[in-house]
């Protein structure tokens, strides 16, 4: 192993480090400028670069340092077989942050709505029930307002927790919005969907948060909107999406901190004039 103290060798890892990082925002750059592709299309490519004299110890040090946990690195000496499986270790890790909220550690919207098609998609193929719940905090922008985002993120954080505690093993909770969160509930009806949800409701306002000297005890509420199907009908993200929403508004209207059901959907779907203003469910979400 060569001595790290050695100028050349340092000199030459601030190179690479420079590199690297000019590399990193070249493509962020791309990436801006070309919006909307298509995650499905195999269009990934695998950039690779010789790097002599730098053993993997040090390249571990360099990318804990500089948050480069995106890139891998792969000796040519050696068995390559253990330096295989640290790569795919590596590899799921990054699947797993690509598909969950790195604060809450719930799923995040892109995999809750790949996850919502697909259970749709078997409810409408099998005639099981499926039911969605849209739950958002109380008042939380006056609670960052007041006592901070550092506040705020341990509120998120805890209500996160009791939602994950709080489902079956089988149900998907995901942060789908700032302090937006989704529980998708396969096999449940309208009614033993409203108990899951209304134990949750009770789980948060239960809480009590301590943000330090801001706040030690600190309390916090969320209101629901849940729909449910029965499989009757083939439905789109829209179609079970907004009862929810719209129900979620309702709860918010009608004082927060409750849950409130929208009809079947497959027996009565909202007509267009019902949905509600993005000027109305922001006076009633924030006051605001």
């Amino acid at each position: 192993m060569p001595d790290n103290t050695d100028p050349a060798t340092a000199e030459n890892r601030q190179a690479l480090l420079a590199e690297i990082l000019a590399l990193r925002r070249i493509l962020a750059e791309r990436a801006a400028s070309c919006p909307g592709g298509d995650p499905d299309k195999e269009d990934d490519v695998v950039l690779m670069r010789l790097c002599t004299g730098l053993p993997l110890p040090d390249w571990d040090a360099l990318a804990r340092a500089h948050d480069l946990h995106d890139w891998l690195a792969l000796p040519l000496k050696g068995h390559p077989l253990p330096h295989l499986k640290r790569i795919q270790k590596t590899i799921q890790e990054l699947a797993h942050l690509s598909d969950h909220d790195q604060l809450t550690g719930l799923a995040n919207r892109s995999a809750f709505e790949r996850t919502l098609a697909a259970e749709l998609e078997r409810s409408t193929r099998n005639g099981t029930a499926l039911s969605l719940a849209i739950l958002d905090l109380d008042d939380f922008k006056a609670i960052n307002d007041t006592y901070g985002h550092l506040c705020g993120d341990e509120v998120l954080r805890r209500v996160s927790a009791v939602i994950a505690e709080a489902k079956r093993t089988y149900d998907f909770a995901a942060r789908i919005g700032g302090e937006e969160f989704a529980l998708v509930l396969p096999g449940l009806g309208l009614s033993r969907a409203e108990g899951a949800v209304r134990r949750i409701v009770a789980a948060v306002a239960a809480l009590r948060v301590d943000c330090g000297h801001f706040a030690s005890d600190l309390r916090v509420t969320v209101s629901a909107g849940l729909a449910c199907t029965k499989g009757k009908v083939a439905l789109t993200r829209d179609g079970l999406f907004g009862p929810a929403d719209q129900a979620l508004y309702e709860a918010k209207a009608q004082g927060k901190n409750r849950v409130v059901k929208a009809p079947l959907v497959d027996l009565a779907l909202p007509p267009e004039d019902t949905l509600v203003g993005a000027d109305e469910k922001k006076f009633l979400f924030t006051g605001s």
